[in-house]
C-alpha cells in the first residue's frame, strides 16, 4: 500500500497539480464560509472529471467513479471530533491523501 498526502495550505482558494498512478492529476480545492467544508474539483489528464465534491471523512471520495488513481480521503489524525473545516484541514488535523494498493 502507498499513501501520497496531498498538500492543502491555508488559503481559501488553491490549485495544484500531481501525478497520482501515472496520471496528470489538477485539484482545485475550494473552502466554503456558509458550511465551514472543503470541496475540491479534480480533472485528469487535462479534462475535468469531478467539481464541487465535498471533502469529508471516512469515505473514499472518489469511489463511485472508478478513475484508475486509487483512493482519496480525509483521514483525522486530531482530536477526536475534528472536522474539515477551515483550519482543521491545512493544519494537518485532517490530511487529504491518495492510498493506492502496490501490485
Amino acid at each position: 500500500m502507498t499513501i501520497v498526502e496531498l498538500p492543502i495550505i491555508s488559503i481559501a482558494s488553491q490549485q495544484f497539480t500531481t501525478v497520482l498512478s501515472n496520471r496528470l492529476c489538477a485539484f482545485t480545492v475550494n473552502y466554503n464560509t456558509t458550511n465551514n467544508r472543503w470541496s475540491f474539483d479534480l480533472a485528469i489528464e487535462n479534462e475535468t472529471v469531478v467539481q464541487g465534491r465535498r471533502i469529508v471523512l471516512g469515505a473514499d471520495l472518489i469511489e463511485p467513479f472508478n478513475f484508475g488513481i486509487g483512493r482519496l480521503y480525509a483521514v483525522n489524525v486530531g482530536p477526536v471530533g475534528t472536522i474539515p473545516g477551515r483550519t482543521e484541514l491545512p493544519s494537518g488535523l485532517i490530511r487529504f491523501i491518495q492510498v493506492t494498493d502496490d501490485v
